[in-house]
């Protein structure tokens, strides 16, 4: 399959430039896509990105990217992470922040737990709330593979040659357990009061071998993954220019305090501002990552 421009239309001077494709077929039930980027704005840009319960693998190909995991919105201080030249960030419950000066370059990877679960091999546990160098997961050959992609030309080849390692790693980790795959969908379909209990009982575990499992495969206990995508539907709605107060009893927070305190705890962002800065954009829009998800806000530019 050929790589597809980003979407946008003709760019003026500054836009960013890249392109986007699903990977292989024999991927596609743990890897949701890669895309590639090169931006040159006259300014700095920063970017908020929110808990989604997916794991991203990002390749730098510059020096031009810093990320700060969990910091507040307003921070301008940030880490710079060129150094590993390959990060992978698990399915976390607090946001990330991104900056660069005006010009990055760089290659992304978003793939559901269950698929990094196989594909890196490692519990998923080992990535917790930080960001973790791919030589980590995969010996020398991360670094080597970030190289690698760099000194191709274009972004086909670069998709080639990342289906090509991500394929022959599919027999080296292990496969989820269909338990915790259906708890994962449960959880989805249903995060309200009780849904854990439910994705138990359907899963036919007790409590304790639920969390250890989701632990291993997931990277989360069960219950940050329900409180995790309890926010993604409550993002869906805040977006959408619902009432906070009725996106509380929607989403089955206790009330419109908790519906805040959890929306400000996982993003940064009090739920007016996040409306605010989102814009009214659809989950799945060109600002996110992920398809049919809330993955990222357009900060404003720090201060100096």
């Amino acid at each position: 399959m050929a790589a597809v421009d980003l979407p946008g239309g003709p760019r003026p001077a500054g836009a960013p430039a890249g392109a986007a494709r699903r990977p292989a077929a024999v991927l596609r039930p743990h890897v949701l896509g890669y895309t590639g980027f090169h931006t040159r704005f006259p300014a700095p840009r920063r970017r908020l990105e929110l808990p989604t319960g997916f794991v991203t693998l990002v390749f730098t190909f510059d020096e031009g990217l810093w990320v700060s995991r969990g910091g507040q919105a307003a921070s301008a201080r940030l880490r710079p992470a060129a150094a590993p030249r390959a990060l992978v960030a698990g399915p976390g419950t607090v946001p990330v922040i991104g900056m660069h000066a005006g010009a990055v370059h760089g290659l992304e990877v978003n793939m559901s737990p269950l698929g990094a679960y196989r594909l890196f091999g490692v519990p998923m546990a080992h990535f917790g709330e930080s960001l973790v160098d791919l030589a980590e997961v995969f010996g020398p050959g991360g670094r080597q593979l970030a190289e690698r992609l760099q000194a191709l030309d274009g972004w086909g080849a670069r998709f080639d040659l990342l289906d090509s390692v991500l394929a022959a790693r599919l027999d080296r980790g292990p496969a989820a357990a269909p338990e915790v795959r259906g708890a994962l969908a449960r959880l989805w379909a249903d995060s309200g009061p009780g849904a854990l209990a439910r994705a138990g009982a359907e899963a036919g575990w007790s409590a304790r071998r639920l969390r250890a499992r989701f632990r291993e495969e997931v990277g989360l206990p069960p219950k940050a993954v329900a409180r995790l995508f309890r926010l993604q539907h409550a993002l869906r709605r805040l977006a959408a220019g619902a009432a906070p107060a009725e996106v509380a009893a929607a989403c089955g927070y206790h009330d419109q305090a908790h519906l805040g305190r959890e929306v400000k705890a996982m993003t940064g962002l009090p739920p007016a501002r996040f409306a605010l800065l989102r814009g009214g954009l659809p989950p799945g829009s060109a600002l996110d990552r992920v398809p049919g998800r809330i993955t990222s806000v357009l900060l404003p530019p720090p201060r100096a």
